[in-house]
């Protein structure tokens, strides 16, 4: 699983011009994703933009998911029990706690608790070109956010 993270962190990186470009020219979508017969998936500018815009899911796959993300305040805290999360930031910044003790935690869904706030951890300040890996299990919180935070998120699952 480590040697699928790493490239999905290269893969991050080699897209990023391209993906900055896109979030400073967005225009509405007018084509929707379409695979090759090798399975090869391809997204215009203007679907990432379109999705970048409502948030959603670009590829979800039995062991993997790329979703784009945007927000304007702070999230709830997350733990995946069963997905490394890697983010990588396309525009805005905010700071992320990672670690620490969950406060208030809402076990609505077992596999990814929520909760109110994080007591200890770690605080890192993310902003565009930055990119972050986060195992299973390990509480994570966005706060601080600045701007119009858009981000990609890769999950990949863990081995069953």
């Amino acid at each position: 699983m480590h040697e699928t993270v790493i490239r999905l962190v290269v893969l991050a990186a080699l897209i990023a011009p391209g993906i900055v470009a896109l979030a400073q020219d967005q225009k509405p979508a007018q084509s929707s994703p379409s695979a090759d017969a090798s399975g090869v998936k391809y997204f215009s500018k203007e679907d990432v933009t379109a999705s970048f815009a409502k948030g959603g899911t670009l590829v979800n796959e039995n062991n993997y998911k790329v979703m784009t993300a945007h927000r304007t305040e702070d999230g709830n805290v997350e733990v995946h029990n069963s997905y490394t999360d890697v983010f990588y930031i396309v525009v805005g910044s905010t700071n992320i706690v990672t670690g620490g003790k969950v406060i208030g935690v809402k076990n609505a869904n077992p596999d990814e608790p929520r909760g109110d706030s994080i007591e200890g951890g770690e605080t890192r300040h993310l902003a565009a070109g930055d990119s972050m890996v986060i195992p299973p299990g390990v509480p994570h919180w966005m706060k601080n956010v600045q701007g119009n935070l858009q981000y990609f998120v890769v999950k990949v699952k863990k081995p069953a």
